[in-house]
């Protein structure tokens, strides 16, 4: 595999918000995605937050590399379409994440607020 058919299997498969050097950048730029870089004679892999690179591994074959890169992204679930909106059961479900991760973080600080609507 090389960063062409690399490109090939994630637009595919949904995935947009990558960066593989000279073949495919992020439509916009996000505060944080994975890309996959020639430098220093190695291909690098590695995570961009908020324009800064931080390389993950390196590998000196671009099939490798392609593989590690293509594994790394589609273990995430992708993005719905542009424009199709997450329904109303999802968001429920991110909701109530949200609120037990408060709770759970809240919890740990002694603090014995309660959120709005808390049961």
């Amino acid at each position: 595999m090389d960063r062409h058919d690399l490109e090939a299997a994630l637009t595919g498969a949904g995935f947009r918000e990558y960066e593989i050097e000279g073949v495919h950048e992020p439509a916009w730029r996000p505060s944080e995605y994975l890309y996959l870089r020639w430098r220093e004679g190695r291909w690098a892999v590695g995570l961009c937050e908020r324009g800064e690179y931080v390389q993950m591994r390196g590998f000196t074959d671009e099939d490798e590399a392609c593989r590690f890169f293509y594994d790394l992204v589609t273990s995430s679930k992708p993005p719905p379409p542009p424009g199709e909106l997450p329904s109303v059961e999802e968001l429920e479900e991110s909701q109530r994440i949200a609120w037990e991760e408060y709770r759970r973080a809240r919890d740990a600080q002694g603090n014995g607020e309660r959120p709005p609507d808390d049961n």
